[in-house]
């Protein structure tokens, strides 16, 4: 049987939740749904290149599936109270980005959710600065400024202010300043807040290496 099983109404709102702030960001966003030991997470690439996700129990056939953020958001609403969410139609074609790796992660530190959101703050306000016939320009400089670095079990990560800014967007950060969790794995950067990750790609070597 081919569907979207949310283990309950809680976790059918957290993604209805994340469909909604990805279909405000973009609406012809696509998002990629895999499923795995009773859980199921949802990629998306966000408008300005950040991968990100959300991780709810439950669980869905085929085991990786992409569709349409939007027609998921009415396909989850359409079939509130029921055991079972038909799928929207399939855009498997319309995915364009790579996936982090589901294992191997390595814990480098803790970053508090005040201090992520502080940095965001900071590089909004250093673009409303910015002349406004240079705003373009001046803002993809911005997005890629390096931010934040963090140290831990003999790696560092270098990470610029579009990857934080996306946990920010996405409501990532709990309303307690909870703590954003850094990993690494094969070139992947994850920031894994109270509600969702934020992912950033590199080559191995390049931001990520001995202290």
């Amino acid at each position: 049987m081919s569907g979207l099983w949310p283990a309950g109404s809680t976790e059918t709102a957290d993604l209805a939740s994340f469909l909604g702030r990805l279909v405000a960001l973009d609406p012809a966003a696509v998002v990629r749904l895999r499923s795995a030991a009773a859980r199921v997470t949802a990629y998306a690439r966000l408008p300005f290149g950040v991968l990100v996700s959300r991780t709810v129990a439950g669980d869905a056939a085929p085991g990786d599936v992409t569709v349409r953020a939007g027609d998921l958001l009415t396909a989850l609403d359409r079939g509130a109270g029921l055991d079972a969410i038909a799928w929207p139609a399939r855009r498997e074609m319309d995915w364009r980005a790579a996936l982090p790796p589901v294992d191997g992660w390595v814990r480098l530190d803790s970053v508090p959710g005040d201090v992520v959101l502080k940095l965001v703050r900071a590089g909004r306000e250093a673009l409303r600065g910015v002349p406004a016939g240079a705003a373009a320009a001046a803002g993809e400089s911005l997005l890629d400024h390096e931010s934040l670095t963090v140290t831990g079990a003999g790696r560092t990560a270098v990470l610029p202010l579009r990857v934080l800014g996306s946990l920010t967007r996405m409501g990532f950060l709990g309303d307690r300043g909870e703590p954003v969790v850094v990993s690494v794995a094969a070139g992947w950067t994850r920031l894994a807040g109270a509600y969702g990750s934020a992912y950033h790609h590199t080559a191995p070597g390049l931001t990520l290496g001995p202290r």
